[in-house]
């Protein structure tokens, strides 16, 4: 599937013992979470990290050590109403939506030794262009490489699961 973003609801069959795995302090990662998101990618998967953490940090990210994300909200419906969930973004500099490319970065004239400075998280060089509302039990799953928030809304339930192609 060559699809960036990808947002499917009702992911899981039966939600409310993710949900619960939130009150016990632990991420639910299932055969079902695996066998799901291989199938909507149509190839297996390993999921490399997962996490229900809520880190405090801003700005705006790529993960470039996985092939997927996913964040799956797992918040009660009255819990999420009105929330935004994740956010994409493009760099205005240069305008690209992902970490650049080797081709990319010869284009925009950027010193690989820069990369990190050129593409830093002050929130004063990105424009966001989307965000998927969080929704108990959809999932967004997007290229790691993708400019995204690095965390949502203190109030919101997620799990985020970092995917790499290939088998468990």
């Amino acid at each position: 599937m060559n699809s960036q973003i990808i947002v499917v609801d009702d992911l899981y069959d039966f939600p409310h013992q993710y949900h619960k795995g939130f009150d016990d302090g632990q991420c639910l990662i299932t055969d079902e979470t695996v066998g799901k998101i291989s199938q909507i990618l149509g190839n297996p998967i390993k999921i490399v990290h997962a996490s229900i953490e809520n880190v405090k940090s801003s700005g705006v990210m790529a993960h470039l050590e996985c092939d997927w994300i996913a964040v799956i909200y797992m918040s009660l419906p009255l819990e999420t109403f009105g929330e935004m969930g994740i956010r994409f973004y493009s760099h205005l500099p240069t305008g690209l939506e992902t970490f650049p490319t080797k081709e990319e970065i010869i284009k925009h004239q950027i010193d690989e030794k820069q990369i990190t400075k050129v593409f830093s998280s002050d929130i004063k060089l990105w424009k966001e262009y989307g965000c998927i509302p969080a929704k108990y039990n959809r999932m967004v799953l997007f290229k790691g490489n993708r400019w995204h928030s690095y965390n949502l809304n203190n109030n919101i339930r997620y799990q985020k699961v970092i995917i790499k192609n290939g088998w468990n």
